[in-house]
């Protein structure tokens, strides 16, 4: 016998090869399975969110057209264009919702009372894992967005779903045509205008800057000027003052040190009430 042959006359390099291959096939299968797995589970998700959406938006449109042919004359009612009962029926952590015209941007808002970071990792039904949800943290902001500044989190996602189509801020077209960001809550549709998109480090702002401190909301607004890396823009000049409230959004760029922030200034507050009609920022906050 051929001693390079074992006793089934193979050639002990081919039983290798022939083991290796089948540990790669086997590697390869386990690969595609999970693969396809979470694929599938990602486009239940979206699937489950654009249902969502679609099941608690309220016709606006038909509701302005009616009262139009009432009385021509009359301005329309504020109509929250989302239901809110329906939102609070599938979690009562849903206390806000955020839009910014032809976008995806167009989630709820939650904000757990329990755990301030819950929903960086569980989705509005509660199912663990990405995306997670659009939430506020209960422990810095009180849910009414009545605090100077408001941070309002969700993931950097690759599909552009949830915040991943933030960065395109950095495209001025983009800011153009997109510098309105509204905020729905279940009697106000709050509107803010855009006022810096940048990158910052990953520091906890409204941990190191309490900001219903005048004196220390000013800092943040000079540190937010000052201490940015590139890419980045901010309106010059840069008109927000203390007197103003802002939302600023909050997502991750794929460098564990740094965070973008998509920074809005609240311009205009409508109340859905025929009888208190609309009101501007300026007068809601002085009252």
């Amino acid at each position: 016998m051929n001693k390079e042959t074992g006793a089934d006359g193979k050639k002990p390099a081919d039983k290798k090869s022939k083991i290796l291959f089948s540990v790669c096939l086997v590697v390869l299968i386990v690969v595609i399975v999970v693969a396809v797995g979470y694929a599938c589970k990602r486009f239940r998700k979206s699937q489950r969110d654009e249902d969502l959406t679609q099941s608690v938006t309220v016709d606006v449109s038909a509701e302005d057209d009616e009262e139009q042919e009432n009385d021509p004359e009359d301005e329309p009612d504020v109509v929250i264009p989302v239901d809110f009962e329906a939102l609070q029926e599938v979690n009562p952590d849903i206390y806000a919702w955020i839009h910014i015209e032809d976008t995806n941007i167009d989630y709820p808002i939650l904000q757990s009372e329990a755990d301030d970071d819950y929903y960086l990792d569980h989705t509005v039904d509660g199912d663990e894992g990405l995306p997670g949800s659009i939430y506020t943290q209960y422990s810095y902001n009180s849910g009414c967005f009545e605090d100077n500044v408001t941070v309002i989190y969700g993931h950097n996602m690759r599909d552009d779903s949830y915040f991943g189509q933030l960065s395109e801020y950095q495209d001025e077209d983009f800011r153009s045509s997109h510098s309105v960001i509204e905020i729905y809550t279940p009697e106000h549709i709050y509107t803010y205008r855009l006022v810096f998109a940048i990158t910052y480090d990953n520091s906890h702002l409204l941990a190191g800057y309490d900001c219903n401190e005048p004196d220390q909301y000013e800092d943040l607004l000079n540190v937010l000027q000052k201490n940015r890396t590139i890419p980045t823009w901010i309106e010059d000049p840069f008109t927000v003052t203390t007197d103003d409230k802002l939302i600023i959004l909050s997502t991750c760029n794929g460098n564990s040190s740094q965070r973008y922030l998509v920074g809005a200034v609240l311009e205009q507050i409508d109340v859905e009430d025929a009888g208190l009609g609309e009101s501007s920022a300026d007068e809601q906050t002085e009252s």
